[in-house]
């Protein structure tokens, strides 16, 4: 594994790629046009904006410390309908990334999906397999390597589908057999819902797990509702993959209303085996429809531990004295799980896009840093872009609602302390009630301090 800093060229677009579907639900903004500190974000100079295409500055060390918990853009498509999907980065010089493009501008969906891959030196235009579903679907990527890269595309209703790239040709896996129960896509998803260890694959769909052990596909029996899954290499080379699943489970269904509980278990034995997992429960009176779960876990490889997070909630609106919902922060070693607590935050944090960041520290999502020592830190937008291209405007808008960084998915570069932000940057072009959305690859590289 290549433990170097991204390279000046490496991680960033010399070509334009294509478009991609619209992604909302992380954005670094306020509506304000603030950077989330309710304060304006710095516009870039002319050498940041020639960097989007020259690369990162020699010294990607010195950048980190001269913006210190901020976001930079290191890629724009050149395309204002689009946005990225997925992404799998397995070193500074391979990185995929999927998107979809078209149909996004009036609201009908995306019309194709295209695949990019980093090569060190620039992006290529990578062949799909046959058969992808663009509409109403979700698409997910793993990879070890260029020659080893998972595809799964999970459609609104139906059987989702898993392909293979060998570094020579796509494989398509036989559908997945009939199940004990509907298999179906819909659903929100929070984490990964894939995780692939050499020929091996676990998909997490419709709140069940299915696995591909090379040859067959099975559904192993997990005693709770599954929302996301990680995988991580055995420690010995010959040894089984390291396989982790979260979810949620009833609970307290006697007499009273249920009060569901996070669920978490680890793959052994060919099976998956139930861990104990913390419980959450508010004080009495419980409020109404209480529950609590685990949305997604992530495999922090640097320090070998997992990270699971969750909500802690009920539904509001239905008793005048409400407690606070809470945030659900577990740390373990595979075995068994820490709670962690969280300094009191103002929202809740989005799931889809947590990920460690080569430090010991986690981010909770693009714009909160866990720091080992418990203290939370916002993370800064990249600087405002030119807007796109068209007529001026004959009567200016009254609000500036800035420029949103609206991620899909977060990757650490393995060996490093940068982040990659797949997703897309929206625009709000004054006079016009158009919202282009411009694909974008952004960076942020830890600092390292608790």
């Amino acid at each position: 594994m290549d433990t170097r800093l991204p390279s000046r060229r490496g991680l960033l677009g010399m070509a334009a790629l294509a478009g991609a579907t619209a992604l909302t639900g992380c954005s670094t903004h306020g509506s304000d046009g603030s950077n989330g500190r309710g304060k304006a974000s710095p516009a870039p100079s002319t050498t940041d904006l020639a960097r989007l295409d020259d690369g990162p500055p020699a010294d990607p060390a010195a950048s980190a410390r001269s913006r210190a918990d901020a976001w930079r853009y290191t890629h724009l498509a050149d395309t204002w309908d689009g946005s990225y999907k997925a992404l799998a980065v397995t070193s500074r010089d391979d990185v995929w990334a999927l998107g979809a493009r078209g149909g996004l501008k009036d609201g009908k969906g995306p019309e194709a999906l295209f695949l990019d891959h980093w090569v060190g030196d620039r992006w290529r235009s990578h062949p799909l397999p046959d058969g992808l579903t663009p509409k109403g679907a979700l698409c997910e990527l793993a990879a070890s390597g260029p020659d080893d890269v998972w595809l799964a595309n999970r459609p609104a209703q139906g059987i989702p589908s898993a392909h293979h790239w060998d570094g020579q040709q796509w494989r398509t896996l036989p559908a997945p057999p009939a199940t004990t129960g509907q298999i179906s896509g819909g659903g929100a998803v929070y984490g990964s819902w894939l995780a692939a260890v050499g020929p091996r694959l676990w998909l997490c769909v419709g709140g069940k797990t299915l696995h591909w052990d090379g040859e067959h596909w099975r559904e192993p029996e997990l005693p709770f509702e599954a929302t996301a899954i990680t995988a991580a290499p055995s420690e010995d080379p010959h040894g089984t993959p390291r396989v982790w699943v979260v979810g949620t489970a009833d609970t307290d269904c006697g007499s009273g209303e249920c009060y569901p509980q996070p669920a978490s278990a680890r793959w052994a034995h060919d099976g998956w085996q139930r861990l104990d997992t913390p419980t959450y429960r508010f004080p009495d009176p419980v409020p109404p429809e209480a529950s609590a779960s685990l949305a997604t876990v992530v495999h922090d490889a640097e320090r070998d531990r997992l990270w699971s997070l969750g909500r802690n909630d009920f539904n509001h609106g239905e008793v005048e004295e409400e407690p606070e919902s809470e945030t659900i922060v577990l740390t373990g070693d595979g075995d068994s799980w820490t709670k962690r607590r969280l300094p009191r935050m103002n929202r809740a944090v989005a799931t889809a896009t947590t990920v460690p960041d080569g430090t010991g520290s986690v981010l909770l999502d693009s714009r909160n840093r866990l720091t080992e020592d418990g203290k939370v830190r916002r993370l800064d937008s990249p600087g405002r872009l030119p807007e796109p291209p068209g007529p001026p405007s004959a009567s200016p808008e009254k609000h500036d609602f800035g420029q949103p960084m609206e991620c899909a998915v977060l990757c650490l570069v393995p060996g490093t302390r940068t982040v990659l932000a797949a997703g897309a940057v929206r625009f709000f072009p004054p006079g016009t009630n158009e919202q282009p959305l411009r694909p974008m690859l952004a960076r942020y590289d830890a600092d390292g301090d608790a």
